[in-house]
């Protein structure tokens, strides 16, 4: 049988490959390299690697095969890459394929049809990642540097209080060229829990959900919800568990093209883009769905009666702020000028370091 039906079978019904699915009559009429194949995948589902990195993508084919060369060339090599194709009509449905049959860490699951950004993220955690010690969501377009995962690793080794290890960020184009650096945005870092909630309600851009991550204690929160900006509520269930730790090295690219998610202005085309089944005028009520996330993540978190009040008004206040910029149209001046605060101590303490 010819190369192109055996990998056909392998990716029978678009699924990931399971050794239950290959009788031994399948793997003789397949012949010898399909059974190579099906060691190589059996021995692989017979242990839990260390790091899983979920890479959720739709119509990735421009930026793809560079975010997942990107992940195979880690120093940190007990990982598993999973590709979940949301139904892409483009090429990336070839790249997943290709990249599964060359290597053995690599799976790649394509769905029936386009299920939305925060199913897709959330589906590659709960069906391949969870049992795994850390967890990392890749995205298609973003790259990260060949020391991330052992530098992450390592930190969330040696400090049980973490729930997140993060780096430092650049900000590349379309050609991989970099156009910036992300030192000037609010870290989600502090002692409180309270303080790491202050921080993630003012952040301008953060990237920390893209950091490596503790599963147990992202199994203790509702992952992202079908609304815009989900992956910031997120983050703030994952900081009121734990603190956040960096690597003090650019080891992660984010990359800034016309096609990403940021680029897109209408509201209701961003709540499309997390969830096509969510009705897209509901995106006018989208500050009452993150508040009352916001909320919920306060009540239902472990911490301490004073700390859960401190929070609730931090919220009060950051809504009221946040409103009043609203009807007045005077933008974010509190969040920009936290902001800029923020920077500017990052400058004199790295200074104080080079010195």
């Amino acid at each position: 049988m010819n190369s192109l039906r055996q990998r056909d079978f392998f990716f029978k019904h678009d699924a990931a490959l399971t050794a239950e699915s290959l009788s031994t009559r399948n793997l003789m009429l397949l012949g010898s390299s399909a059974l190579l194949v099906y060691r190589s995948c059996r021995v692989n589902m017979n242990r839990t690697p260390r790091v899983v990195i979920g890479l959720p993508v739709y119509n990735g084919q421009n930026y793809l095969r560079e975010a997942i060369e990107s992940v195979l060339a880690q120093t940190f090599t007990d990982f598993q890459l999973v590709i979940s194709d949301n139904a892409s009509t483009d090429a990336t449905e070839a790249i997943g394929r290709e990249y599964a049959v060359r290597d053995h860490r690599v799976i790649y699951y394509r769905h029936s049809e386009n299920i939305g950004c925060a199913p897709n993220f959330n589906f590659v955690f709960e069906q391949y990642g969870k049992n795994a010690p850390y967890f990392k969501w890749q995205a298609h377009d973003d790259l990260i540097a060949p020391e991330f995962l052992e530098r992450c690793v390592a930190l969330l080794d040696a400090e049980p209080n973490l729930v997140i290890a993060n780096c430092r960020s650049l900000a590349i184009n379309e050609q991989g060229t970099q156009i910036g650096t992300f030192d000037h945005e609010i870290r989600l870092s502090d002692k409180s829990a309270s303080d790491r909630f202050w921080r993630s309600l003012w952040a301008g851009y953060f990237t920390e959900h893209f950091g490596l991550q503790r599963s147990s204690a992202m199994q203790q929160t509702q992952l992202f919800g079908s609304f815009t900006g989900s992956d910031r509520n997120y983050a703030v269930t994952m900081i009121l568990q734990g603190n956040v730790g960096y690597v003090e090295e650019y080891l992660f690219s984010r990359r800034d093209h016309p096609d990403c998610y940021c680029r897109i202005k209408n509201a209701s085309d961003r709540l499309t883009f997390f969830d096509p089944k969510v009705r897209r005028e509901l995106w006018r009520f989208m500050g009452m769905v993150k508040m009352q996330a916001y909320l919920t993540a306060i009540v239902r978190s472990s911490l301490s009666t004073s700390e859960k009040i401190r929070c609730l008004r931090m919220l009060m206040e950051w809504t009221l702020r946040r409103g009043i910029e609203s009807v007045t149209g005077a933008g974010e001046q509190f969040g920009e000028q936290f902001r800029r605060e923020f920077a500017a101590n990052r400058e004199w303490l790295d200074r104080m370091q080079q010195a």
